[in-house]
């Protein structure tokens, strides 16, 4: 059987963001969201996916480029006095080589965050990470403990064949060879100890290795020759490219992508080709 997820990354970072999210659920493709429960635009996205309980929504787990939720003086190897988190997973992995406090930091804030989205009264239907840095080995155990204690069953391993990405667009070959290169040697690691500690994880994750790019004719042949199993699609999409947006998704075809969660084309090829839409808490509730 071919099931696919369709999700978008980074629910409630911008007005923008939501505005898509909201467009492409209930207009489009999109079954699932990833929610970024400290962005400041976290409260919106909630009011959404309370109104919409066919959404999935996930926790979308952040310890790089952003805020806390934990106080920042009960994190001190993680956050500055400000709150501020990391600002990239290189600067997280520098933290986690130099400070033994680090593990015990992380694992403070990630409760917090898993806190914050429980009082919102929505339930989680799956945990990955900002920037994936749950691919770190020592992340990606806290987070197998919390997902455990919580009851979370799915947990993103982003692993992406190359051939499709390649074929999408040449000019970004050698970035693509890189991040692949990192991805399927991290994200390989990740998939075979979720399995290993009895998690579930989708059989490709695509939107790794060109994000914010998932244009509709890149899309399109990927979709015609999907593999059976379990895929996931994460998106990055936005009904405009407000500043903000556009100094920290430096590139990202945010609209391109948003037209091709609502393209008609998509959904014929989609319905045409057998493929089944699904999201992790429908998936979970068939074992």
């Amino acid at each position: 059987m071919k099931l696919l997820v369709v999700n978008a990354d980074d629910f409630g970072l911008d007005p923008a963001v939501n505005a898509a999210i909201a467009k492409a659920h209930t207009d489009g493709l999109l079954t699932s969201a990833s929610l970024l429960i400290t962005a400041p635009h976290a409260t919106e996205a909630i009011e959404f996916a309370r109104s919409h309980p066919k959404l999935g929504v996930g926790l979308h787990l952040c310890l790089v480029e952003g805020r806390c939720a934990a106080p920042p003086d009960k994190i001190p190897s993680l956050a500055t006095a400000m709150g501020q988190l990391p600002p990239s997973p290189f600067a997280l992995s520098a933290r986690l080589l130099s400070n033994k406090q680090s593990d015990t930091d992380i694992e403070i804030e990630l409760r917090a965050q898993i806190s914050r989205f429980l009082a919102t009264g929505l339930r989680p239907t799956h945990f990955d990470t900002h920037q994936h840095t749950h691919l770190h080995p020592r992340v990606l155990k806290v987070i197998m403990r919390l997902a455990r204690e919580h009851g979370i069953t799915f947990i993103r391993a982003p692993v992406e064949p190359l051939w499709p990405a390649i074929r999408c667009s040449r000019q970004r070959l050698p970035r693509k060879l890189a991040r692949w290169t990192i991805f399927a040697t991290l994200g390989s690691y990740a998939k075979r100890e979720l399995r290993r500690e009895n998690f579930r994880t989708v059989d490709r994750a695509v939107g790794v290795l060109d994000p914010g790019h998932l244009r509709e004719e890149f899309l399109a042949p990927y979709l015609r020759r999907l593999p059976e199993g379990l895929t996931e699609v994460f998106f990055h999409p936005a009904d405009r490219p407000p500043e903000p947006l556009v100094k920290m998704q430096h590139g990202y075809e945010h609209a391109a992508e948003l037209q091709a969660l609502c393209s008609p084309r998509l959904r014929q090829l989609i319905n045409d080709s057998g493929i089944r839409l699904t999201n992790f808490r429908e998936l979970g509730s068939i074992g």
